[in-house]
């Protein structure tokens, strides 16, 4: 009996040492940087700030997107009780200010006015932090960044994951992930707030799956994920595989009202600034100062915003649902002559088409405002405008075949021309021109993006 006994204790040591063993070397194994600045001058009332915890979530490399747009950063805000979360999407493509910062090679850059992907990019980690932190006040107390190309293995070592659980949800394959978070294609997530939700939404049910008993007390399937989870994070030099496993915990136990999620307050899209070709979104600084202030203060959102979370899927209703109506009902013609239009022409297709587009519009009578590029996939021509703008819209849809009207707030009282892939050339246009009714939405296509929310 006593034999056995020891035999028992052996056994259980040696895998208690196993497991030890490789939560070292996994641990010791992921990427860190230098990336906090947890006592920069932009933290606000960080005596509030004491028990709390913030998290930069950040993911490279979005299936489908290059440059700025790979980019997709989440601010989560945990309470120090850890029974509140906020989870706020920032537009990779968002202008911010960036402070005085370290890059990525210690040297110190300039205050500079940016996009927050380019603060990564050009910057480094630290730069993003500070962009962040200047611009909600919060302070960051980890940077974890994963590679999105790796998540995918991730969710295959733990044999799939669900997301959306208590909706109805779906169970996620590894080799369904890139599908899954791959941008609404016909450029409707224009701030990248879907995408970053649902990047979340795995990532988060990943470290939730591997907490799981079940996972716990299979070697096998453990080790794998956690060699992947090692290959795939880069966080900040204070942060551990301890803590990243706590952050899977406290949000996978979350639900309801205790965690809220919301993208960023946006003013305007597709805006080209001044010496600039990249369209770029515009906050709200109003709305987002407010919004920052009442996590700060209480931890959650702002009452309204928050019952707005409540009723809507957390991504941008105004570029995600079509208008109320048909915009182009049968014998719909052309009221407004091309001279009396203005319209923005974002190059969509990775052709660098701006110019040739913009020309030909020009040359058939349009006023041309911003040239730019859209920072949005898209596969198909998009025609944006705001609800005081549709006649006006309905023109250049009519110019430009097989080019599909989509309403938003967004773009105020502007009409811009997405160039799709698909673009083949513009037609002559003059009032009493038929719209063609393939210029509306399609239902069907609407729907199929609205159902890999969350909502």
């Amino acid at each position: 009996m006593t034999r056995v006994a020891f035999a028992l204790v052996a056994l259980l040591g040696l895998v208690a040492v196993f497991y030890v063993g490789l939560y070292f070397y996994v641990d010791r194994g992921i990427d860190r940087v230098d990336a906090l600045v947890t006592d920069g001058p932009e933290v606000l009332a960080p005596q509030l700030q004491e028990t709390s915890s913030t998290y930069l979530l950040v993911g490279t490399g979005v299936p489908g997107r290059s440059g700025l747009p790979g980019v997709s950063p989440v601010v989560v805000h945990v309470s120090g009780d850890g029974e509140q979360a906020v989870l706020v999407s920032l537009p990779p493509t968002a202008l911010t200010d960036t402070p005085v910062c370290r890059t990525a090679d210690g040297e110190l850059r300039q205050p500079v006015t940016e996009p927050f992907a380019a603060a990564l990019l050009d910057g480094g980690p630290s730069c993003l932090v500070r962009s962040v932190q200047q611009l909600t006040g919060l302070r960051v107390d980890h940077y974890v960044s994963v590679d999105l190309a790796r998540l995918p293995g991730m969710v295959e070592a733990l044999g799939g994951v669900p997301v959306c659980p208590g909706t109805g949800g779906l169970q996620l394959a590894g080799a369904e992930v890139t599908g899954y978070l791959q941008p609404a294609a016909t450029g409707t997530d224009v701030t990248g707030a879907a995408v970053a939700e649902r990047e979340q939404r795995v990532l988060v049910s990943a470290l939730d799956s591997a907490l799981a008993d079940s996972t716990l007390v299979d070697p096998l399937t453990l080790t794998r994920f956690l060699s992947r989870a090692g290959d795939a994070f880069t966080v900040d030099a204070g942060t551990t595989l301890g803590d990243l496993r706590s952050f899977g915990a406290t949000l996978g136990e979350l639900s309801g009202s205790a965690i809220e999620r919301t993208g960023l307050p946006v003013a305007e899209v597709g805006h080209v600034p001044n010496g600039s070709d990249q369209a770029v979104v515009v906050v709200d600084a109003t709305a987002t100062r407010q919004l920052f202030d009442s996590v700060i203060d209480a931890g959650r959102l702002p009452a309204p915003a928050a019952q707005d979370v409540a009723d809507a899927a957390p991504t941008d209703p105004a570029l995600t649902e079509p208008a109320a109506g048909d915009p182009v009902p049968e014998g719909t013609t052309v009221s407004v002559a091309p001279a009396g239009v203005t319209v923005d022409v974002l190059d969509g297709s990775a052709a660098g088409r701006t110019g040739e587009v913009a020309d030909g519009l020009a040359a058939a009578g349009f006023r041309v405002g911003a040239r730019g590029i859209e920072p949005a996939t898209v596969d198909r021509t998009v025609v944006r405008y705001g609800p005081a703008a549709l006649e006006p819209a309905r023109t250049v849809a009519a110019a430009v075949p097989g080019a599909v009207l989509v309403e938003t707030d967004l773009v105020g009282s502007a009409v811009q021309l997405v160039v799709g892939p698909e673009y083949t050339g513009l037609a002559p246009v003059d009032i009493g021109t038929p719209v063609p009714t393939t210029a509306a939405p399609d239902p069907a296509v609407a729907e199929a993006e609205a159902a890999s929310s969350c909502s």
